[in-house]
C-alpha cells in the first residue's frame, strides 16, 4: 500500500515538473527542454483551425520557434493543475496559463487560457502526448502609463 502511495506522489510531482518545463522552454527559448516535453507522435492543439494543430516532435518545434521569433520575451505562468486518470504509463490534466509576451516594438501584451493534456510514460519519463488549448489565449494590450512632460 504505501508503495502505491509514493508511485503515485513520485507521478505526480513528475507530471508537474513536466508541465513547468513546458513554460521553461519556451520562455527561455530553450529548444532541448522544449523538444523533450513531447512524446514523439504528440499533437498540440492551439486552436480549432487545421493550421493551429501541430504534429510531432518536430512540427511542434517549428512552431514554437515561430512564436520565438514573433515575441522577442515570453513569460508563461501556470496554476490550477489538476490530475486525473493516473495509470502506470498514461495520465490526465488540465491547468491554466497566463503570458506575458513582449512584441517587436518592445510593447507588452497579455493573454491566458487552460490546457488539456494527455500525458504518457515512455523512455523512462513522463511526456506531453496531448496538449489542447480549450479556453483560447487571446491577448490584449496592456494599460500603458502616459508621461506628461
Amino acid at each position: 500500500m504505501l508503495v502505491k502511495r509514493l508511485e503515485r506522489v513520485e507521478t505526480e510531482l513528475a507530471l508537474r515538473r513536466l508541465v513547468h518545463d513546458y513554460c521553461i522552454g519556451a520562455d527561455h527559448q530553450d529548444a532541448e527542454r522544449w523538444s523533450n516535453v513531447w512524446t514523439e507522435d504528440a499533437a498540440w492543439e492551439t486552436g480549432s483551425d487545421p493550421e493551429r494543430i501541430y504534429r510531432g516532435r518536430a512540427e511542434i518545434r517549428e512552431a514554437v520557434e515561430l512564436q520565438w521569433a514573433t515575441f522577442p520575451v515570453m513569460q508563461h505562468s501556470t496554476s490550477n493543475h489538476t490530475l486525473e486518470n493516473l495509470g502506470e504509463n498514461a495520465a490526465t490534466g488540465r491547468c491554466d496559463a497566463v503570458v506575458l509576451v513582449q512584441l517587436p516594438d518592445e510593447r507588452w501584451v497579455v493573454g491566458g487560457g487552460t490546457y488539456e493534456d494527455e500525458y504518457r510514460y515512455e523512455d523512462g519519463r513522463w511526456r506531453i502526448a496531448r496538449r489542447r488549448v480549450v479556453r483560447p489565449f487571446d491577448l490584449g494590450p496592456l494599460f500603458q502609463l502616459s508621461h506628461q512632460d
